[in-house]
């Protein structure tokens, strides 16, 4: 076995077959990256029959004292059901690095270690769990089995097959994203695709999610090409206007069909708790359709030619979609639920292309009620999507003493976490 330097033409042609790919190992991730402060290094790993066998992105970037930091960002490409390679590659690399001072190397693979439902319940599935023992008996200090998002790329996912008819998919959806989706079309919301030349508009709706800056998304664009899309959710104000008087109208005659049938019953004395309660939620419905009425006119006055109130960009990989950030004019985000419309719109786009999957990225390995992130648990996984539980990150020490002493220091894990993790 040797290590030897890829070209990015070299690896990007490996990766891209590589059954563990992600956009993480990529030229154009490397590129990207080198904004933040790293240099990326591509390299291939050769066995004895002269095969490349593997592959990394590796980024690298100082620490302190002449010493450096690497990260291979989700991983090395390597077949890790082969324990030998694995040991081989991770002992070769050790000694490789340490000749450039690299104080230690992270990783951490997208390599499944269960599939669960949307309660949290393992599924059965051919997945094992002896990697990550494996991992830590030949070197490496594994960080855990967290449930939240304590690690520069998300442990837990949410992953929708996108495979099939798009009433197929829309029928596995929960009720409630049902719900939305079409409460978002009768309003009048519409998915508009963006060019690289809306990215400040893009950003306006993603810049308090993240610390990352306008130039970063600039050069996220530049990186990745045509395989960076941008949506945005734009409502129709003169639409909403139309529809929601429509929809008012039709619910203060369903209400008023209600009262002439509870006044019958009582004549006859023949109430019922379901007539009473249809007639109370109809009330409420009522109600708040009232309030759109009144907003829907001020909206129309103030935007006439209508308002952009959501974004959102995915990558777009051999075999699906990837969501990279989204974000949302707050203001609307329950009155209209946009990002559940923009999610439908480009699951059905990519459905009908041949996608495989929907990357809905990272989510939390909790499932109870009083998780902070139920929201955004519920939001993702109502979609259908299955969780998807990696083996989570590792150090590879090379340099204990200079590990030691960045974990101590105010440029510990939280400055490194800060250079890598997207929003949530």
């Amino acid at each position: 076995m040797k290590i030897v330097k890829l070209s990015p033409e070299q690896f990007d042609n490996f990766s891209s077959n590589h059954p563990l790919h992600t956009y993480y190992q990529s030229s154009s991730y490397g590129n990207l990256m080198s904004l933040d402060g790293f240099t990326p290094y591509y390299y291939g790993f050769i066995s004895d029959q002269n095969t490349l066998v593997g592959a990394s992105l590796i980024l690298v970037q100082k620490l302190f004292l002449g010493y450096n930091y690497a990260y291979a960002p989700r991983g090395f490409l390597i077949d890790y059901d082969n324990k030998e390679l694995v040991a081989d590659i991770t002992n070769r690399m050790k000694k490789f690095l340490s000749k450039n001072n690299i104080a230690f190397l992270k990783i951490d693979p997208p390599v499944v270690s269960n599939k669960r439902d949307k309660n949290g319940n393992i599924l059965q599935s051919p997945y094992t769990n002896d990697i990550i023992p494996f991992l830590q008996k030949i070197g490496y200090t594994y960080f855990g089995d967290n449930k939240f998002f304590g690690t520069l790329k998300p442990r837990w996912n949410a992953i929708l097959k996108v495979t099939g008819s798009s009433e197929t998919l829309f029928k596995n959806f929960d009720p409630s994203v049902k719900n939305k989706i079409r409460k978002a079309q009768s309003r009048g919301v519409e998915i508009l695709q963006g060019n690289h030349t809306d990215i400040e508009t893009f950003y306006n709706f993603v810049a308090k999610k993240h610390y990352r800056k306008l130039d970063y998304y600039k050069k996220f664009a530049d990186s990745f090409g045509d395989n960076f899309e941008i949506y945005f959710a734009y409502l129709n104000t003169e639409a909403y206007l139309n529809n929601i008087k429509q929809i008012y109208e039709k619910e203060l005659e369903k209400n008023e069909e209600l009262n002439e049938k509870i006044r019958n019953a009582s004549l006859t004395n023949t109430s019922s708790e379901k007539l009473t309660n249809s007639k109370i939620q109809s009330d409420k419905t009522l109600a708040g359709y009232k309030k759109e009425l009144e907003l829907a006119p001020v909206l129309y006055t103030k935007y006439p030619g209508g308002i952009i109130i959501g974004a959102t960009a995915i990558i777009v990989e051999k075999h699906g979609i990837e969501l990279v950030i989204e974000g949302q004019n707050s203001v609307y985000k329950k009155l209209l639920c946009p990002m559940f419309l923009t999610k439908w719109e480009i699951i059905k786009k990519y459905a009908q292309l041949g996608a495989v999957y929907f990357d809905l990225n990272g989510i939390t390995g909790y499932f109870s009620n009083n998780n902070k992130y139920r929201g955004l648990n519920e939001m993702k996984l109502g979609f259908g999507a299955d969780v998807t539980e990696y083996i989570g990150e590792f150090d590879l020490v090379i340099n204990h003493t200079i590990y030691n002493l960045h974990k101590k220091t105010k440029l510990g894990k939280k400055a490194i976490k800060k250079s890598h993790d997207e929003a949530k």
